[in-house]
């Protein structure tokens, strides 16, 4: 349906490249692109979804003029185009990109749970709208010339790094949930699709056998809860039967 692809561009663009340092653009641009594809097939079952689907393209482009920007520095070009004053100015770009990226995104989820009426990943959606408000909020208050946060910039930081790791595995968990709970009509009951490494499969096979006892368990608990409680019934009602009778 799309998610698979938008969980792993996501985790790309948004986890893999937070140790990636001067070589984020390559995280942005492999996790830029997988999203887009995601992005596109998403489209196809909810409309709203084009919002994030055009920002998923700027961020395709962002990462290429960073692309050039590094490559521009590695050879020492010196082009006018990628001096420090414009590369601030798209780090700027990119920043409200990220942003609008992460609302858009989580709109076109809300919208998709509502049209399918999953209510659960629908409210997760718009926790996770807060949490990223609130992240880009305290990002932007970095920038100002607060003395208090001057003062002590290491200690705000390790909070804005906090601030994004929740907001990021929230997302992220909320992408997994979609992918595992919601799916084209017509395809509720499809078999699982098996995967390429054995041991996958094994666990799979062992994990579900797990599952299905434990529902059977179940089963047989509550059966024979309701026998027993019948049986009390009827020892009650043919007891009240005997007594009927001796008076």
């Amino acid at each position: 349906m799309g998610f698979g692809l938008l969980l792993i561009g996501y985790m790309f663009a948004f986890l893999a490249t937070a140790g990636l340092g001067e070589y984020l653009f390559a995280g942005m641009l492999l996790g830029g692109f997988l999203m887009y594809l995601g992005l596109t097939e998403l489209r196809k079952y909810c409309p709203v979804f084009i919002y994030s689907l055009i920002v998923s393209v700027l961020i395709i482009l962002c990462s290429l003029y960073k692309t050039g920007a590094w490559l521009d520095s590695w050879l020492a070009l010196d082009l006018g185009v990628f001096s420090p004053d414009v590369v601030k100015v798209f780090d700027w770009i990119k920043f409200v990109l990220y942003c609008v990226f992460d609302f858009t995104m989580l709109y076109g989820i809300a919208d998709l749970s509502r049209r399918v009426d999953y209510p659960e990943t629908r409210g997760l959606a718009f926790r996770n709208m807060f949490f990223v408000g609130i992240f880009n909020a305290y990002q932007i208050l970095m920038f100002l010339p607060i003395t208090v946060i001057e003062s002590d910039k290491s200690f705000f930081m390790t909070i804005l790094v906090i601030l994004q790791l929740i907001y990021t595995v929230f997302n992220s968990f909320l992408i997994f949930k979609c992918y595992a709970m919601i799916c084209p009509a017509g395809q509720e009951d499809m078999p699982r699709k098996k995967s390429r490494f054995e041991f996958v499969n094994r666990f799979r096979e062992i994990r579900d056998a797990k599952e299905e006892k434990a529902i059977e368990d179940m089963k047989n608990y509550y059966e024979e809860k309701r026998r027993g409680k019948n049986a009390n019934k009827n020892i009650v009602h043919h007891s009240s039967k005997k007594k009927k009778k001796k008076k």
